[in-house]
């Protein structure tokens, strides 16, 4: 990885030459700002890498100085999808349509050309990642520890106000947010063979399996309820009601793309459990054999969701620390207020010894201007087979179909929160384009969830599943279901039926 830091764009890689937002577009701002990208995709093109390197060894594809797993181009964050689909082929069963069902919405894997590895190198890294699954939970019990003493410590800086305190918050939270990420890039990249072995063998054991696998893969419990009780000062859940991935979401330009559902707890979520769970249901139908094979799978998965879920909200309250303490340690520097976005955090971190990085933040704030209002398409191809002389406009995803997440089917009378009330007396469908853990309060209150954006693994197609709601992700009518019009939606098969409203 380059230490230099390009004024806006990094470089496309030389081998590796297609792009897409995946689950980017789903969760985070269409754009992001120069300090946010430092504190979102360095880390994660880090941890991958160290990921990489443990389970696969030091291979050259993965070196250099390139970004290997991401990009950013015109401000905004990109997967490198010809480098997953190349990490996708260096596990056994795994292939890149694997990866692109999960995180990339099913949009169109590049062809990987004679990059398979064989089978015995597929075979050894295997149990690597099974090594490193089996240490997430002892690692996220660590890091809530650390991260607590975090916001404790940055609450205490921030009211003081001193600028060594504000300094030592940055330094501390440094190795804390890249064992965050490292976690979370574990846990997602887990998930997608353990996903594929886990369908193997319930098509195996396990009667109509692909109705009944997402009834199984039910976590017992997330973390994103707990964290909405908590939403002090700096307290645990505070980022829920802020941009995720964003630090500078209320400076311009990055406030025009940090729109939030702002979700508030709800008072007492009704029980919505059914007489009988359905996964009980399902293995009960089994033998005692099938039902602790099919069981045990899905325990791992459901398990290994949560942890991906438990290590994301570390990963969002490390960047709500430093969206509380960066403008406060502005005021100390020789740095205009408006400024400090356009840094790297290295730089941030250095600038109390090396006032001079501050002069860095015009060229980029120049460069940033330039590009936020430039349309990026969702997958870029540098291949110079893309649109444009650059291949920057590169082929736009082509639409899907809508992708049954959490299975079930109900009827119910489209809702597009914030700006519409949740009836009492009626069922209703939660519609967006796209959803995080910032709807999770409302999970409770409505029958179903429609989005225009999503993937079997995203976070809203977990939520869906722990609160057992019907959820089609992906869905390309989305955008044009109006509030009140009637829906009726099968989380199995991904239709979306509508009736529109009546007006007068």
């Amino acid at each position: 990885m380059t230490a230099h830091f390009p004024p806006i764009d990094t470089d496309p890689h030389p081998a590796f030459p297609v792009y897409s937002a995946g689950n980017f577009g789903e969760v985070a701002p269409d754009r992001i700002s120069p300090v946010s990208w430092s504190l979102v995709g360095t880390p994660m093109e880090r941890a991958t890498r160290r990921l990489a390197a443990r389970c696969f060894g030091e291979r050259p594809w993965a070196q250099g100085g390139h970004y290997v797993f991401l990009g950013y181009f015109a401000c905004k964050p990109y997967h490198n999808l010809s480098a997953y689909t190349r990490l996708a082929s260096r596990l056994p069963l795994v292939t890149p349509e694997d990866v692109t069902a999960a995180y990339f919405e099913g949009t169109r894997p590049p062809r990987l050309g004679r990059a398979r590895e064989g089978a015995l190198r597929q075979a050894a890294a295997l149990p690597r990642l099974i090594r490193e699954l089996t240490r997430l939970g002892p690692a996220l019990q660590r890091l809530e520890e650390e991260v607590a003493d975090l916001e404790l410590l940055a609450r205490t800086a921030v009211s003081l106000g001193g600028e060594a305190a504000l300094v030592e918050v940055l330094t501390r939270a440094a190795p804390v947010l890249d064992d965050a990420w490292d976690a979370h890039i574990v846990a997602t990249t887990g998930l997608v063979p353990l996903g594929v072995v886990q369908r193997r063998v319930n098509r195996l054991i396990v009667p109509h399996a692909e109705a009944v696998t997402p009834w199984l893969n039910r976590p017992e419990e997330l973390v994103w309820d707990r964290l909405h009780a908590f939403t002090g000062d700096l307290a645990p859940g505070e980022f829920l009601g802020t941009s995720f991935y964003e630090v500078a979401e209320d400076r311009e330009p990055w406030s025009r793309f940090s729109a939030r559902h702002r979700a508030e707890p709800s008072a007492g979520r009704p029980d919505a459990d059914p007489v009988v769970d359905p996964a009980e249901v399902a293995l009960g139908m089994l033998g005692p054999r099938r039902r602790r094979l099919a069981g045990a799978l899905a325990r791992v998965m459901a398990e290994t969701m949560a942890s991906r879920e438990q290590s994301k909200s570390l990963v969002m309250r490390v960047l709500h620390v430093h969206r509380r303490v960066l403008p406060e340690l502005a005021r100390h520097w020789p740095l205009d207020d408006a400024d400090w976005p356009y840094l790297t955090i290295e730089e941030l971190r250095r600038l109390h010894r090396a006032p001079g990085l501050a002069g860095r933040a015009a060229e980029r704030a120049a460069a940033c201007a330039a590009a936020v209002d430039a349309p990026m398409p969702e997958r870029l191809d540098f291949s110079g087979d893309g649109d444009g002389a650059d291949g920057r406009r590169g082929r736009a995803a082509a639409p899907v179909a809508g992708t049954g997440v959490s299975p079930g089917r109900v009827t119910g009378v489209v809702v597009r929160p914030p700006a519409d009330e949740i009836p009492d007396d009626r069922p209703a469908v939660l519609v967006c384009e796209s959803a995080d853990a910032d709807v999770a309060p409302l999970l409770g209150l409505v029958a179903g969830v429609v989005t225009g954006r999503g993937s079997a693994m995203s976070h809203i197609a977990i939520l869906a599943r722990e609160h057992r709601l019907p959820a089609v992700v992906g869905h390309p009518g989305a955008a044009a279901l109006r509030p009140g019009d009637l829906v009726t939606i099968d989380g199995t098969t991904g239709e979306v039926h509508a009736e529109p409203a009546f007006t007068g």
